[in-house]
């Protein structure tokens, strides 16, 4: 049986996430041209995960995908407003992953009461661009060469004058959502192989 964990993540994570994250670039699915140095990896990781987020997704303990939220970049200021940046492992794709991390994030950012939420997709990146349709997004005019789509939130406290932190999410709500999206996964036909680094 394949064991399916849901999570926020921490900076030990950062080396098996690179893995996932370091094929991706230099290419149209993801924004640098070349893999970051594990150390700034790990600051990056330190400097987003408390005050924006990132997710893991694993599979018999080991990383299957993980996603992060980053500042709107065409509105850094607007706390409410952030950006979205998923990645699943190839041999991993269209097996819920993404959906999973998605709804774990999904539902953090509206306890937390964000209001919107931006993916950035290049315009060739089709299979990005039909998962976020998918979970609701809708699309909107191209910028510098990308494809924003929108997805409005339903924030707790819409009148909320900050948003509360991913880490200080109520562990309640945590724990429930990260249920919910774990059995968003599809394990059918996957081995104790094929789930390994």
């Amino acid at each position: 049986m394949v064991r399916v964990a849901v999570r926020r993540i921490n900076e030990w994570d950062g080396p098996s996430m690179l893995k996932v994250y370091a094929p991706y670039t230099g290419t149209i699915f993801a924004p640098e041209a070349e893999p970051p140095e594990l150390q700034s990896y790990i600051q990056r990781i330190d400097r987003y995960t408390y005050g924006l987020g990132w997710l893991l997704c694993e599979l018999n303990c080991q990383t299957a995908g993980f996603c992060h939220l980053m500042e709107n970049r065409f509105s850094p200021q607007d706390l409410f407003s952030v950006e979205f940046q998923l990645y699943v492992k190839p041999d991993l794709q269209r097996r819920g992953i993404g959906r999973a991390l998605w709804s774990l994030m999904r539902d953090m950012m509206e306890v937390g009461s964000r209001r919107e939420v931006f993916a950035r997709v290049h315009p060739e990146n089709t299979g990005a661009l039909a998962f976020f349709q998918a979970m609701g997004f809708q699309r909107q005019e191209p910028q510098e060469g990308a494809i924003p789509l929108r997805y409005a939130l339903n924030p707790a406290d819409p009148q909320a004058e900050r948003p509360t932190k991913p880490y200080l999410i109520d562990k309640f709500d945590y724990e429930a959502a990260r249920e919910r999206a774990a059995a968003l996964v599809r394990t059918a036909g996957l081995g104790q192989g094929q789930t390994e680094t």
